[in-house]
């Protein structure tokens, strides 16, 4: 990052002011002007790393980059205000801040909710949903134990003192969520290291103000620093692109659910606490009604995404199912045709040179070649149509259909008994017995040399039997290659809890057996 000598001279001039800070006894003048030094230092650091950043031409996501930039901004430009309240006296209007501040807020929601999105594209409801939950809970904590009252302060200000927190922490919650995840955008560690500022300076804020000892400190500073924390993710970011991130870790849930960032710890401890100090305020109650209703909102969402995973996960394997497929049928049948076109071209050359019986031979080889295209051809045809479901509302006719073409184009005797009906298999199971039972037909066809070829259906206790047996030569299975395409059977019938056993003897022939639990 060409802005890591600025980002580092920065930090090390605004910490140095704060320790200064530090230093200065309490109430004194050179306290005040060592933070208005460190907030006017992280203000000016802050507005050049702006500056700087507006002038990046390389960013694709520009539009929630320019949001971020935003939101900065409008952060800056109310702390700007402040100190110029402080220490000019101009009185500029208190309203204004609020206004910069709600701005800033929102804008900042809505990059973290797109960010999460653009990582988890299915969680970004779920990711919304905890951190209203949290925000409610944790609103309701510094409601309760509000160390001043709210009649302190003017109401403007009241509500951004109260609220500011529970913002900051819903921003910081969002933050981490993206921190979490397995590759995580690097400018969001600079974002959450600005949060934690912020956080920082809320909670002294609030801390001063309960122990009554509340001035121009800590808190202030840190807010400056939390700021130009902010403008600097905004430069780091540049508004390059954000690709998913997989997903979050488990520390990231437990964090959520039994961690200090969990609504129902925080709530619990809420409902605690008041049953041994009493009595209970009508707004805990209500507010216990809402994060139950948001908690259901989060379930459904969490299911809701889930689904949407499910199907995503199954598009992207029948994808890659077919792409094999595929991509088996233009090496096989593009090899079969032209090997057919050169013996046709050779028997032409014979029959011109007038030797007919070469000339017939070679006419012979030529249409055992084309029957082997048709046979490759129909094979990822039927493959395809297995994997996409076709017929599964009906399962018996795909099956005899495929027995008839075994018949009729290839001669096998083909004897079918479905003594239990394939109908009490659910969709998934129905797919894998088509595709286990298209590779075995196959496989007969091509390597057995099989004369007859059996299908049949049985229940034994809790258990549906789908069994294939062919009369053909067999082979040896810990012998088998993967050209068998057993592997692949094995991991079809895995995938939906089924049990793949195959028999075969040399000289006599094979037996691909399928148990599905009920």
């Amino acid at each position: 990052m060409p802005s890591r000598a600025l980002f580092a001279s920065s930090l090390s001039c605004w910490a140095m002011l704060t320790l200064l800070v530090a230093l200065q006894q309490f109430g004194s003048d050179a306290r005040f002007f060592a933070v208005a030094g460190a907030s006017w230092a992280a203000q000016v650091f802050a507005a050049v790393a702006l500056l700087l950043a507006s002038r990046r031409e390389d960013g694709v996501e520009r539009r929630p980059w320019l949001f971020f930039c935003g939101a900065a901004t409008a952060r800056l430009v109310a702390d700007v205000v402040w100190v110029l309240t402080r220490t000019l006296g101009l009185g500029l209007a208190e309203v204004f801040q609020v206004a910069a501040h709600a701005v800033s807020y929102a804008l900042l929601f809505g990059v973290l909710l797109w960010l999460m999105a653009r990582i988890r594209q299915e969680e970004v409801s779920v990711a919304a949903l905890d951190t209203l939950a949290l925000m409610l809970t944790f609103g309701l904590l510094i409601f309760y134990f509000s160390p001043f009252s709210i009649n302190e302060l003017p109401m403007p200000m009241a509500l951004a003192v109260l609220a500011r927190p529970v913002c900051d922490l819903g921003l910081l919650f969002l933050a981490l969520a993206a921190l979490m995840t397995v590759r995580r955008p690097p400018f969001v560690v600079v974002s959450v290291v600005g949060l934690l500022l912020l956080i920082a300076a809320d909670g002294f804020y609030l801390w001063t103000r309960a122990q009554g000892i509340y001035e121009l400190g800590f808190a202030e500073a840190f807010w400056s620093g939390g700021v130009m924390l902010l403008s600097f993710a905004a430069l780091s970011w540049g508004g390059r692109p954000v690709s998913r991130a997989g997903h979050v870790g488990s520390y990231g849930v437990g964090l959520f659910w039994f961690g200090p960032f969990s609504p129902l710890l925080q709530y619990g401890f809420l409902l605690l606490w008041d049953a041994l100090h009493g009595p209970t305020p009508a707004y805990l109650l209500l507010g216990g009604a809402a994060l139950a209703v948001i908690l259901a909102g989060r379930n459904y969402a969490v299911a809701y995404a889930g689904d949407v995973m499910a199907r995503r996960q199954e598009a992207l394997a029948l994808q890659a199912e077919q792409g094999r497929i595929l991509a088996g049928l233009h090496d096989t049948v593009k090899q079969d045709i032209h090997g057919a076109s050169m013996i046709l071209e050779a028997a032409v050359a014979a029959r011109k040179r007038g030797d007919a019986d070469d000339a017939g031979e070679l006419l012979e080889k030529a249409l055992e070649a084309t029957r082997e295209a048709g046979r490759d051809l129909t094979r990822p045809l039927d493959e395809l149509q297995a994997a996409t479901g076709h017929d599964a509302a009906e399962p018996a006719a795909f099956f005899r259909e495929r027995l008839g073409k075994l018949a009729y184009f290839y001669d096998i005797e083909t004897h079918e008994d479905l003594a239990v009906p394939l109908e009490e298999l659910d969709r998934e199971e129905i797919l894998v017995a088509q595709q286990v039972f298209v590779e075995t037909v196959w496989n007969a066809v091509k390597h057995s040399n099989a004369e007859n070829f059996w299908l049949s259906t049985r229940s034994e206790g809790d258990a549906f039997v789908l069994q294939m047996r062919d009369d053909g030569r067999g082979y040896e299975p810990e012998k088998a290659t993967g050209g068998i395409g057993l592997g692949l059977m094995r991991s079809r019938a895995r995938a939906v809890g089924a049990a793949l056993r195959v028999e075969s003897v040399s000289g006599e022939g094979t037996t691909v057996e399928l148990r599905f639990g009920r």
